[in-house]
């Protein structure tokens, strides 16, 4: 039985299946040459390897599930961090699971071009962008671990996929229009500059890493940084997280942060916001206290300053 209201079960055979998985990211694929779910269907019994997706999006828009969701599905390959476009947010998953099959939900798009350079189709891209909201919603899966496959090895998969308009139809709460995803900006928000691995704001600030990417993928131009990225120890004085120290950047409307648990994240400022302002009432009580004690001393004469006539 599907997991997917809206795919098609194909499953492959059990032996294409790792035994577990523990939801932690989503990584995006595209299949170089397969133009048809069927297609990629064959292609993962035909290979020696026992590869095998969570689903695939047809050009028409059609899902088939191949893989149960809690299990791996054997589409990543071996992480190779010594590889230049290697994005360290694997670390600690590689550590902790060894496979990153074991921890992730992946995603197959179809694409005749052996390049994957095929534009997806308008239903192509309403499937796939449905899809990746449905499981982002089961699994409590942050925004910032959906990753491409190209982020773990040498490859150019996924090719033209559309990653930043993803991630911004994501950040706006999932919203399509017949022109297309409805929210910030993707790109270069306007005034702002880029030279490819700095950007820079209006006011002079700067954005760099993993935190430009998020900037990139849909930002509001009137959302600028206050300050630089800096380390920061705790990330958040009011939520409780294991991981709680790492990089942080505030600008005027949120704030973005970074741990290798998270990776780039937006901060729920609404617990930081009440917590401050919880120990400000409670310091100005204190400090109302203090006032009234020190006036009752006065008042009394409890005090033993100059011209008292204490001996």
């Amino acid at each position: 039985m599907v997991d997917y209201p809206s795919a098609e079960e194909h499953f492959v055979p059990r032996s294409f299946m790792f035994d577990s998985n523990a939801h932690s990211a989503i990584v995006i694929h595209k299949t170089g040459g397969d133009a048809t779910p069927a297609a990629v269907l064959r292609t993962f019994l035909n290979s020696s390897e026992h590869k095998s997706s969570h689903y695939a999006v047809g050009q028409d828009g059609t899902i088939w599930q191949f893989v149960p969701e809690e299990l791996g599905a054997g589409a990543n390959g071996p992480s190779d961090p010594n590889y230049a476009g290697y994005d360290r947010f694997w670390d600690h998953y590689v550590n902790t699971y060894g496979n990153l099959n074991l921890c992730t939900l992946s995603i197959e798009h179809c694409d005749p071009s052996g390049e994957n350079d095929t534009p997806l189709t308008p239903a192509q891209k309403e499937a796939s962008f449905k899809l990746v909201a449905h499981l982002v919603k089961k699994y409590t899966i942050p925004v910032s671990h959906i990753k491409p496959h190209k982020s773990i090895i040498a490859t150019g998969c996924p090719g033209t996929y559309p990653m930043g308009e993803l991630l911004q139809f994501l950040q706006s709460g999932g919203s399509i229009s017949s022109g297309g995803i409805v929210g910030a900006t993707v790109g270069v928000p306007a005034r702002w500059r880029d030279d490819g691995t700095t950007l820079t704001a209006p006011n002079g600030h700067k954005v760099v890493q993993g935190f430009r990417e998020r900037v990139l993928a849909g930002w509001d131009p009137q959302n600028v940084p206050l300050e630089e990225e800096h380390g920061q120890t705790p990330l958040e004085e009011y939520f409780q997280q294991e991981d709680n120290h790492g990089t942080q950047q505030i600008f005027n409307y949120s704030v973005l942060c970074f741990n290798h648990t998270r990776g780039v994240y937006v901060m729920g400022i609404g617990n930081e916001f009440l917590g401050t302002r919880n120990k400000v009432k409670q310091l100005s009580n204190q400090i109302t206290q203090l006032e009234n004690q020190i006036a009752q001393l006065q008042k009394t004469g409890g005090g033993h300053g100059p011209g008292s006539s204490a001996t």
